[in-house]
């Protein structure tokens, strides 16, 4: 769908954005370089929406068009954050209204992207507009040969940060699994998949029988998809820990928790609790690798309490780039073990973390997109 819009001299805009370099992106690419940013300030969302998601920023941007006649065409691609749909776009008449104190500080750094955080590096301004993370880009510009690596050519650019940045995940420590593995994360971010997924591998791939024990902690934990799976593969599904067969590497067992609250830190004590009542060595967390990453980041701080060991990230597939997840990695002290792609339960997971990054970071089309980016620089 496309949309024209007016642009009379002083014609403001009101986008609400999760971030201030989504805001940098959407007004560079939707209202152009003559775009002033006129207030921002954060807003939360309304009702019970407020407990799940993360506050925006709400930008009121004024497009300084000299003529005041040419229009400008907006498209709405139905890309997600990449459409001005998902931005709630709305055009604004009246007064704006004075933005409150507490938002200068952020109507000061917001200013500070404007002037191109990167100014100055090219290459770096390009991997920007082209979807990069601006954590891992920070770290990209802190490497010490970035400075003769940015005189190259993009292509070898490219492929010197691919070498640098596998580098630095091979140093990552790599911790071997036990054969009592308990799954944890919040609700909603893929346990009993991802539990499914290990388990078809230990099944079909590992010749394995494995045992699964549903752990209450105190709050609800129902059973019946996971019986199921289970009756089909073979496993057993246990619900009394005095009934557990005897642990081994033929016979491994795998503790699924009930979803472990953002708001609650007891709900991750307890469990941690629990784990080390029944001496549970391996700890996975799960996290969704689609979420913000202030989510993720809040989640692996969470999963400290209960001595987390390694990291899952599951929906792969929904994710535009995976920039973001290499600090995750690099800044945390779980060990990566899985990528998970899809509700496939019986597949469509790899071991092979780094392979993953890379092609999720690095895809065919980044190229086209960077060229595409470079003449507008």
């Amino acid at each position: 769908m496309k949309e024209t819009i007016s642009t009379e001299s002083g014609k403001k805009f009101r986008l609400v954005v999760r971030s201030a370099e989504e805001a940098v992106r959407i007004i560079r690419e939707k209202l152009g370089e003559n775009a002033k940013v006129l207030s921002v300030r954060q807003v939360g969302g309304e009702g019970l929406k407020r407990f799940v998601s993360s506050p925006k920023l709400e930008v009121i941007a004024q497009i300084l068009d000299e003529d005041g006649e040419e229009a400008l065409h907006v498209e709405n691609e139905d890309q997600g954050s990449n459409s001005f749909s998902d931005t709630k776009e709305v055009l604004v008449d009246g007064d704006i209204k004075e933005t409150p104190d507490t938002s200068k500080s952020d109507e000061s750094n917001f200013s500070s992207f404007l002037e191109d955080q990167y100014s100055g590096d090219e290459k770096l301004q390009l991997l920007y507009r082209s979807g990069f993370d601006k954590s891992l880009l920070n770290s990209i510009q802190s490497w010490s040969n970035w400075s003769e690596i940015c005189k190259l050519s993009l292509a070898e650019v490219l492929k010197e940060i691919t070498v640098g940045l596998s580098d630095r995940f091979r140093k990552v420590q790599k911790r071997a699994t036990t054969n009592q593995i308990a799954i944890l994360g919040a609700p909603g971010v893929g346990k009993t998949t991802t539990l499914c997924k290990l388990l078809a591998n230990e099944v079909f791939i590992n010749k394995n029988s494995p045992n699964i024990l549903k752990v209450e902690n105190g709050m609800p934990n129902p059973d019946d998809s996971l019986k199921i799976f289970c009756d089909v593969i073979g496993a057993t599904l246990y619900r009394e820990e005095n009934r557990l067969p005897e642990v081994s590497d033929r016979h491994p067992l795998f503790l699924d928790f009930p979803g472990l609250s953002h708001s609650n830190l007891d709900d991750w004590i307890d469990a941690g609790s629990v784990l080390d009542r029944l001496n549970v060595k391996t700890r996975i967390l799960v996290v969704n690798g689609a979420y913000e990453k202030e989510i993720i980041n809040k989640e692996i701080h969470l999963a400290r309490n209960l001595n987390a060991t390694h990291l899952v990230v599951t929906h792969f597939d929904e994710m535009n780039n995976a920039t973001k997840l290499w600090p995750l990695f690099f800044d945390n002290p779980l060990s990566p073990l899985c990528i998970c792609n899809g509700q496939n339960v019986t597949g469509d997971f790899s071991n092979n973390v780094l392979n993953q990054l890379i092609t999720k970071t690095f895809p065919e089309d980044l190229y086209a997109r960077t060229s595409k980016y470079s003449k507008t620089i």
